[in-house]
């Protein structure tokens, strides 16, 4: 920003000075009905401007009293910690706090990515990419990763990059279980990023459940976390449903445990970095039953480290990420709400009692 010259500021300070001058002697020439009406149009004005900073404070405060009140998730045992992102930096942002306390116990951690995040197209490097592009964007994002671990003290050897298709995932589940899928940002039919898991695997939902199997069969975890199938984002549903399944199929259902990222209209406010304020429940997660897990400052700050080592994504919605770093992270033991509201499941329910 240039600086001024003392003429200039000469000039500023005059041109302040008349203004008040002249407030001044307006104001006292107003009756005192005309002065209400300044002042609530000032405030009306002021309140139009920064509104929305006040109302993400005040519901933050408010939601901190409900926080409070959840009940603690226990402290790690030493136990495997394996979790499910559907993109990196999900890992980051659901656990980072988790991750580090595991690893102070004397447990292991490991990390399977499902995508690699390659179709973010801004963060590519625009609005119309090209699909080169995009397939660079993925290797940028698995070394953001490595790096973002590495800073919670997790290794390489330990993070498992599946390379199926970003925001193709719910189609994988659904459409494309056996069919191949095509994504139509890189363009790619199989995985085929160096350092995938298995590199060549088709796009299929078939594959990538065979590759969660295989995996969980292979490390034995003792706890699991995944995304809610509440998440709004569809791959985080898909990825909920993949892992679910894969663990039900191993009897594994009472090891998982569940994360919400995306968890309705501007959640988490405020926005930005609140490192003192709690993560209160999300809004698509009403109804679950919460579980508060708090954080040191030094783990805190860490977590903090590890989320701008995303730097494509930091760049981009660096708001949205750090306003995950809090002082305390949420799990729930069930993925969706164990009693649901009748209306929520469909079901009508007559003035005689009848329901069906």
């Amino acid at each position: 920003m240039r600086r001024l010259a003392p003429w200039q500021w000469l000039l500023l300070l005059l041109a302040l000075s008349v203004a008040l001058v002249e407030g001044f002697r307006l104001w006292l020439g107003l009756v005192w009905a005309e002065r209400v009406a300044l002042l609530l149009l000032a405030l009306t004005l002021w309140a139009f401007i920064n509104g929305r900073f006040v109302f993400a404070y005040y519901h933050a405060l408010l939601t901190s009293w409900r926080t409070q009140d959840l009940p603690l998730w226990p402290e790690p045992k030493g136990e495997h910690l394996l979790l499910l992102a559907p993109h990196p930096d999900d890992e980051v942002l659901a656990a980072a706090g988790l991750i580090q306390r595991t690893l102070q116990a004397g447990g292991r951690v490991s990390v399977v990515y499902l995508t690699s995040g390659d179709a973010f197209d801004l963060a590519a490097g625009g609005p119309l990419p090209s699909k080169a592009a995009m397939r660079r964007l993925a290797l940028r994002r698995m070394v953001e990763a490595r790096r973002g671990m590495e800073a919670l003290g997790v290794g390489r050897e330990s993070l498992y990059f599946l390379g199926f298709p970003d925001q193709g995932l719910f189609p994988l589940f659904t459409t494309h279980y056996y069919l191949p899928y095509e994504s139509p940002y890189t363009g790619l039919r199989a995985v085929a990023y160096p350092g995938c898991y298995r590199v060549g695997l088709p796009y299929t939902g078939k594959a990538l459940e065979e590759t969660l199997l295989a995996l969980l069969r292979a490390l034995r975890p003792g706890r699991i976390l995944l995304p809610s199938p509440l998440d709004a984002h569809r791959d985080h549903q898909a990825t909920a449903y993949f892992g679910m399944q894969a663990a039900a199929a191993l009897g594994l259902e009472d090891r998982l445990l569940y994360y919400l990222i995306h968890g309705g209209y501007q959640y988490p406010l405020p926005k930005g970095l609140h490192p003192r304020l709690p993560l209160y429940p999300p809004p698509r997660g009403r109804g679950l039953p919460w579980h508060r897990f708090p954080l040191t400052p030094e783990e805190v700050a860490l977590k903090e480290k590890a989320i701008r080592a995303h730097r494509s994504q930091v760049r981009l919605l660096g708001r949205f990420l750090l306003a995950f770093v809090r002082r305390n992270e949420l799990f729930s033991p069930l993925p969706i709400p164990a009693r649901l509201p009748p209306e929520e499941e469909g079901w009508a329910v007559l003035e005689g009692g009848e329901v069906f």
